[in-house]
Formats: structure tokens, sequence, C-alpha cells
């Protein structure tokens, strides 16, 4: 749009099977040594209210007009927890975090670092470098087709 939004569909069903597929990773033992396995969820000390919003939603299977559909329902009045994560996830993979390697977290570390000692202050998340770039139109992002493509 000339002078309005630019808006791209988010394929939320397949990030919120990714994200429940996360949920249910377990946590290596202490004594083990073991790395965490990738995509564990880390969190910080939520309330209970926001453990049980990330998980209101349930995948289930309809017949419409003879034909199997999956759909998420809703299994409480608020989701919003989930809903800023589904989108949080979208815009991290807009931006590329999926293909950072060790050494662009740890460049991200140091940068963040050294900005806080410059300014005396606690470190600040980085801000993006400049407008967002325009994301492919495939991928799991976008879903016109219902066809997932790569």
């Amino acid at each position: 749009m000339r002078w309005g939004i630019r808006v791209w569909p988010v394929n939320g069903s397949m990030i919120k099977e990714e994200l429940y597929r996360w949920l249910r990773l377990d946590r290596p033992t202490d004594e083990s040594g073991e790395p965490y396995p990738p995509g564990y969820c880390h969190f910080p000390k939520y309330r209970k209210e926001y453990f049980k919003q990330i998980t209101a939603e349930q995948l289930v299977t309809r017949v419409v007009k003879g034909y199997r559909r999956p759909e998420w329902q809703k299994t409480r009045d608020r989701n919003d927890a989930l809903d800023a994560r589904v989108y949080a996830r979208a815009t991290a993979a807009v931006y590329g975090m999926d293909r950072f390697n060790d050494m662009v977290w740890q460049t991200l570390e140091e940068r963040l670092a050294a900005a806080s000692r410059q300014l005396g202050q606690p470190p600040q998340p980085p801000q993006p470098a400049g407008p967002p770039q325009r994301p492919t139109r495939r991928g799991f992002l976008v879903d016109h087709s219902r066809a997932f493509r790569w």
C-alpha cells in the first residue's frame, strides 16, 4: 500500500506446532553435562497465567465436507501470550535469527557489552540496523496455498 502498511500473513499453525514440540523437550539433568536440545525453551520466573496462556490452544481435527481439517481451538479465553510468542517467532525468522551461528551471537553480545560499558548503563537488546528487509514469499511464514514449500 502506498501510504499504509504492508501486511504479511503468518502461518501461525506451523509456529504453534513448533512451540508445543519445543515445550515438550526434556531438560537435561545437571549431572549429565549434556547441552540443552535445540529449541528448548528457557523461561524467567513468569506467573502461572503466562503458561496458561501459551498453552491455551489445542490442535483438533474436524471433518469439513468429508475432508479432515486440522484447526487450533482455544481451551480458555485468554491466549495473548501465545499470540505474542507466535508473532515474535515469525519476526525472528524474518530477521534471519534461525541462520545465526555462534560467531554472530558472540559478536552481538560483545557489541551489547561494549555499548553498555560506554554508556554506563545495564545492557539493552540491540536495535535492528535499518528497516526490515521484505521477506521472501516462500517459506513457512507465508501460506497462500496451504502447500508448505521451502
